[in-house]
């Protein structure tokens, strides 16, 4: 969930979104301190959940599989107005679920208007959702998008018969990034169990070499209405370009020492593995952009903007205040150390890192890289060739397969042309995830689009705030407004909602 992805994660959502670099220790850490509890929030206040757990086989389409796994969920109930009032069922990604979003998110805001039943589904082979091997190679080949579409097919049964659920109510799902990609498949894969869908900042459209990513961080890094300038660019992609020729050049013990790496720079996959990291910090600001925050634009090119020196001593600067903010000793560097990481198969030690790089291996990519594109502002040795090697490396898959397993992805669902009816696609501009959505209307009667000027990554997921923009709060109206018309036209729902201009 999260950028989408390098491979190197980053926490977003607190249910997982992908971005996704390689060995990202943010991303480790912040899952590390969540696994002690999980049902703690990002303002250190509990949170009050139902927990309970579903039996789900491990292969759902092929009966003859045995084997099960433990499937976690989360139902609040305060707020159903049984039997008229609906379900909201939010579908967790690629972590943990937490129940943040569940207690103080936007979906918690619509549910008391309508009176309705929230369910949380944890995604398979994420969080508490596994079984004793799960992790393990042989047990990976029943991680995937599909398979967690039975899941939450089979979810559905038991809430049904769990809490009385009329067959005529009317289900609503919700998902943010890689769970709103599953947000609007299982409306289109399911209809005859989901009325409509809710799907922010999902980049239904796979794809292997991912380079349009950094166009939009470049583009949000210029933007001046978010604190960025065509300056602070400039001074990245400088500092990038000295990286990128002190490599070449192989003045290796320098970078070492100003960028204090963890261990020594040995290959081509080790220069990308630190330059992955070392960006995923800018990117990752980008993607989610949280105002008054050191990840945000705004902070990182006051930051650029404040330090001495060249582009490069700025850079190193840079890298100095988010180590510190992050409590870590050292950026990490090697891609042996990263392979070793992946291939543990205890899940509580794995915090996502594996399963999720399987998943993109296996059906999505969402490569980001620096091959050929112009426009990135970071630098070329960030190349398809490192991703294509872990996905060997790690699990046995060669390059033609994962360009066959995404064309097989795109083909099975539609893409960014996707064939549903009664789907809100929501994206906003700063997010590099929006150019893989869908970000217009593919008919009157098909999927809705909804496109927020100056929003960023799953940011419409979050409650209404006083420190929202216009644009987001407007966004924020239209989704609760879409989700009012949709149980209106069911013939079910007895509440209305205003939308107030």
């Amino acid at each position: 969930m999260g950028h989408f992805l390098h491979l190197v994660f980053i926490f977003a959502m607190f249910t997982a979104t992908i971005k996704g670099s390689l060995f990202n220790f943010r991303y480790k850490k912040y899952m590390k301190t969540v696994y002690k509890n999980k049902s703690n929030n990002p303002f250190g206040q509990m949170i009050e959940l139902e927990e309970k757990y579903v039996s789900q086989p491990l292969d759902h389409f092929d009966p003859l599989v045995k084997g099960s796994l433990k499937q976690r969920y989360i139902v609040i109930n305060d707020y159903w107005k049984k039997p008229d009032g609906p379900v909201f069922l939010f579908i967790g990604g690629e972590g943990l679920l937490s129940g943040y979003y569940l207690r103080y998110g936007l979906i918690n805001e619509i549910a008391k208007t309508h009176g309705a039943l929230i369910v949380g589904a944890e995604h398979r082979y994420y969080g508490d959702s596994l079984n004793g091997d799960s992790m393990e190679l042989s047990n990976l080949k029943y991680l995937s998008s599909q398979q967690a579409l039975g899941d939450l097919a089979k979810l559905h049964q038991v809430i049904s018969e769990e809490y009385g659920v009329d067959s005529n109510t009317t289900w609503i799902c919700f998902g943010g990034s890689y769970a709103g990609d599953l947000s609007a498949w299982f409306r289109i894969k399911y209809p005859h169990l989901v009325h409509a869908a809710v799907a922010s900042s999902a980049p239904v459209r796979a794809i292997t070499n991912f380079e349009g990513y950094n166009n939009v961080v470049r583009a949000s890094l210029s933007d001046t209405s978010i604190g960025g300038s065509q300056k602070c660019t400039g001074n990245i992609s400088s500092g990038f370009e000295e990286v990128g020729q002190l490599l070449k050049n192989k003045s290796l013990d320098r970078l070492h020492k100003d960028f204090e790496l963890c261990s020594p720079l040995k290959s081509e996959n080790d220069y990308a593995t630190f330059l992955s990291n070392l960006e995923d910090n800018i990117s990752g600001a980008v993607q989610y952009n949280d105002d008054g925050t050191n990840n945000s634009v705004e902070y990182i090119c006051k930051t650029i903007a404040e330090a001495e020196g060249s582009p490069y001593d700025k850079l190193v600067h840079l890298n100095q205040v988010f180590l510190g903010s992050l409590d870590e000793k050292c950026l990490e560097s090697s891609y042996e150390q990263m392979l070793q990481e992946l291939n543990k198969t205890v899940a509580q030690e794995l915090v996502g890192i594996r399963p999720w790089t399987y998943q993109t291996c296996t059906q999505f990519g969402f490569f980001q890289t620096c091959d050929v594109n112009t426009q990135c502002p970071f630098s070329t040795y960030l190349g398809l060739g490192l991703y294509l090697d872990i996905c060997n490396d790690v699990f046995g898959i060669t390059a033609d397969e994962i360009n066959a397993r995404v064309n097989f992805t795109n083909q099975y669902y539609g893409s960014d042309t996707p064939k549903g009816t009664r789907i809100l696609f929501v994206n906003g501009s700063i997010d590099p995830w929006h150019s893989l959505s869908v970000l217009k209307n593919i008919s009157d009667s098909a999927e809705t689009a909804l496109y927020i000027q100056g929003s960023s990554h799953c940011a419409d997921m979050e409650a209404t705030s006083p420190d929202d923009t216009p644009q987001l709060t407007q966004g924020k109206l239209e989704i609760k407004k879409q989700v009012s018309n949709w149980l209106s036209s069911s013939g079910q729902q007895r509440l209305t909602f205003k939308l107030i201009r």
